[in-house]
């Protein structure tokens, strides 16, 4: 996946991608080790804007992804649509000395690109990846699984006895404080 800034008429362009899995490697890796199964397509709308050698990328994808609930552990769809931004810069010539320090693009939040072609399959990728919640739940009421037998309790309800909190404040819930 890649764009040429001659295809970037006028300053801008618009384009619309419908990607498969086989475009974003990582995403097949990790729904091979029990993380995050996307679905195909993956839909972007990208807008490029040239000014100079700069080139900023407003973007948008549309992406059902299948999780594992952090509480009960039963894969769920979500569904995932965010926009993110982007801006492409002109590989950096290194310094021939090295008393000053250079930032590098990478530093700069900037993404470099050379020959006048735009990479798009890494930074996509990323954005993807991002979006993807660190601690997905099926539901806000998911009421997760017993800590004693295991028993998923959307579905049915345990007779375990909960153990309380060993909390070393529950001493003091008895104990009546005067104010002073």
């Amino acid at each position: 996946m890649r764009l040429e800034l001659k295809d970037i008429k006028r300053g801008w362009l618009e384009q619309a991608y419908s990607c498969s899995l086989s475009d974003f490697p990582e995403l097949i890796e990790l729904a091979v080790e029990d993380g995050p199964e996307f679905s195909e397509p993956l839909a972007f709308q990208l807008r490029f804007q040239q000014t100079g050698k700069f080139v900023t990328v407003d973007g948008h994808f549309d992406a059902v992804v299948r999780l594992k609930c952090g509480r009960c552990l039963q894969r769920f769809e979500q569904i995932l649509s965010e926009s993110f931004a982007l801006t492409f810069v002109p590989e950096l010539k290194k310094c021939e000395t090295e008393e000053e320090v250079e930032l590098e693009v990478d530093d700069m939040s900037l993404i470099a690109y050379k020959d006048d072609i735009l990479e798009l399959q890494e930074p996509l990728q990323e954005q993807l990846l991002m979006s993807v919640p660190m601690n997905p739940v099926c539901s806000i009421s998911c009421q997760g699984l017993c800590p004693e037998c295991g028993l998923n309790l959307n579905r049915e309800k345990c007779d375990c006895v909960k153990k309380p909190f060993n909390n070393k404040f529950t001493a003091l819930a008895d104990m009546n404080f005067r104010e002073s």
